[in-house]
């Protein structure tokens, strides 16, 4: 995310989209870092008309007809091993092409004006899980993630606030990610959404940290209480001197302000160690777990934790 207060009398995002992961290539780039896998947590999309992402019919036709689907990506705590929460994933099941990762309907979703849209159905999904007991007896935090444009629609907490009460779910439960490249023009917006979400008891954290999120200090001064980083930093860390000086740096911004840091995309022991030599607390990645059907995240957490902490 990047923060612009030269416009304050321009008070909504940019586009999203396109727009979105041009932004995070160029300040990738910028650094001398190669653009890897842009997934969120899984290797790369094999989809065979990836280069097409869905028209605005099919994704109108996915929300009313329920082609979106939720998975769930367990993150554990590095010391001690103990998992402490999932992350909400977005899948969309489509008829002819089979089950299609974010990268191939969300950015279309955010450029149709459709995210709203499909941060409810996301949201319908993973609550309902929590409410049939998945997870509520598992001391597990529900990660979500949440785009700006959500975060700054009039109403959005509010109703995010009463589908969280109507499912039972205590807001000290439910961390809201949010994700952002854009330029944002008020960043006191930003700042009263994030202290509505704190005072009711939400966690909040700032995702998916890399070079484009240019300025630590104004929205580590917000009431933020987590931080995660990039998955295509973190997965180069080790080999990749630019990588490893953002990741250094990053982390203990963070941890002056009083946040913990996440690690996503780790996926091997080294990785795992070098994480935890830079003081990540927390580790989200394929080394941990592929995402799960919420079906699947007790059985993984008993084998996970060997029976020592379930």
């Amino acid at each position: 995310m990047t923060v612009d207060e030269k416009r304050p009398a321009e008070c909504e995002p940019a586009p999203a989209g396109t727009a979105t992961r041009t932004a995070r290539a160029a300040a990738m780039q910028t650094m001398g870092l190669p653009l890897a896998n842009a997934g969120n947590t899984e290797p790369a999309e094999t989809d065979p008309i990836a280069a097409d992402h869905l028209g605005e019919t099919d994704l109108h036709i996915a929300l009313a007809d329920a082609w979106i689907h939720t998975l769930y990506q367990p993150i554990v705590r590095m010391a001690d091993r103990r998992p402490i929460g999932v992350e909400v994933l977005a899948r969309l099941d489509h008829p002819s092409r089979g089950m299609l990762q974010p990268g191939l309907f969300v950015p279309s979703m955010e450029d149709a004006g459709l995210s709203w849209s499909l941060t409810q159905a996301v949201m319908r999904r993973a609550f309902a899980d929590w409410g049939s007991g998945q997870f509520g007896q598992m001391d597990l935090t529900l990660a979500l993630n949440l785009p700006l444009d959500v975060l700054l629609t009039p109403d959005a907490l509010t109703r995010l606030d009463a589908a969280r009460n109507d499912a039972g779910i205590p807001a000290e439960r439910v961390v809201i990610e949010l994700t952002e490249s854009r330029p944002l023009a008020c960043l006191h917006r930003l700042g009263e959404a994030a202290r509505r979400l704190r005072a009711i008891g939400y966690g909040l954290a700032i995702d998916d940290v890399g070079p484009a999120i240019r300025d630590h200090s104004a929205l580590l001064g917000l009431s933020f209480t987590s931080m995660k980083l990039d998955k295509d930093l973190v997965q180069r860390a080790a080999a990749d001197p630019a990588a490893t000086r953002f990741l250094t740096s990053a982390v203990a911004a963070a941890h002056e302000a009083g946040l913990s840091v996440t690690a996503e995309g780790v996926e091997d022991a080294a990785t795992w160690a070098y994480m935890e030599l830079l003081g990540v607390e927390h580790v989200q990645g394929f080394l941990v777990s592929r995402p799960l059907a919420a079906e699947e995240v007790a059985a993984w957490r008993q084998a996970w934790c060997g029976g020592q902490c379930c």
